[in-house]
Formats: C-alpha cells, sequence, structure tokens
C-alpha cells in the first residue's frame, strides 16, 4: 500500500465509491435487460399476442394487404432482434461487472492495473452511459492522482547530521 508523508495510506477512496457505484448500476442492468428480454420472448411465443396483434393490423383499413403483412414482419423481427441483442448486452455488463471487481480488489496495490481496467469496463458497459462515463472518472483518477512525495532529507538520516 503507498504511503504520504504522514505515513498514513494513501487512500483512493473515490474511485473505490465510483467503482461500487458503477458495478450497482451494471447489476441492475443486467436485471432489467433479463426481465426485457423475458417479456419479449414470451410475447413473441404467446399465440393470442400474436393474434389480437395481427387481428389490429389486418383490420386497420388505411393498410394494403402488402403494407400489413410487412409491419407484422418487421414487430417480429424487431422482437427477436431485441432479444439477441439483449443476451449480448447482458454478456458485456456481466464481463464490465467482473472487470470492475478485479479493478477494486487490485485498487491500492496497482493503481494503474485497476485504472486500465475501470476504463475497459466503461467501454464494455455502454460507451456513453452513466455507469460508463462513472468508470471513465475513476480511471482517470486512478492514472492522475499520485501518493504525495516525501521528502527527505539532504543528508538521508537525520540522526547523524554534522554540527
Amino acid at each position: 500500500m503507498e504511503q504520504n508523508s504522514f505515513n498514513r495510506p494513501f487512500k483512493r477512496t473515490g474511485e473505490r465509491v465510483l467503482g461500487i457505484v458503477s458495478l450497482v448500476f451494471n447489476i441492475l442492468g443486467v436485471i432489467m435487460t433479463l426481465v426485457v428480454n423475458s417479456l419479449m420472448k414470451s410475447l413473441t411465443n404467446d399465440p393470442q399476442f400474436q393474434q389480437e396483434f395481427e387481428a389490429e393490423i389486418w383490420n386497420d383499413p388505411t393498410l394494403t394487404e402488402s403494407d400489413a403483412q410487412a409491419i407484422v414482419d418487421m414487430m417480429y423481427m424487431g422482437m427477436d432482434w431485441i432479444v439477441s441483442f439483449g443476451w449480448f448486452f447482458i454478456a458485456a455488463l456481466v464481463i464490465s461487472s467482473i472487470l470492475i471487481v478485479i479493478a477494486l480488489i487490485n485498487l491500492n496495490k496497482n493503481s494503474k492495473l485497476s485504472g486500465i481496467l475501470f476504463i475497459v469496463a466503461g467501454v464494455l458497459a455502454g460507451i456513453i452511459s452513466l455507469t460508463s462515463i462513472l468508470l471513465y472518472i475513476a480511471g482517470i483518477m486512478c492514472f492522475v492522482r499520485k501518493p504525495p512525495v516525501e521528502e527527505e532529507s539532504v543528508y538521508g538520516n537525520d540522526t547523524m547530521r554534522p554540527l
């Protein structure tokens, strides 16, 4: 652990708090994405929903037959795409969460490694999401904040000074 001029450990509380808040946001994102994925999957497999949805589209007098068929096809394709992308998003958030935990564990031992892990985790959490911005700030703080330099005596040891 790094020491400052008062022989106290150099604290990285700011980086630790930002990392923990980001980890909580990642876990909430995984839970919300799982809920949306399961809802979309159940809707696409529910025959009653499919019948009601298609009946509403087919009964619209302003749509031609080809337009109605295109809307139905695009709706099912969009729902499948949301489910597929949701699993990719869940995987990225889980990897990001693992990197955050590793960075938090190594924060006091190797701040540069933690900074790199925070930034990579921020990219995986979404380039411009709130979580990623917090992780970018924590990563930059790991690189920029240095422990204060301890002033050394000119003679090296204060007890052996010449008269």
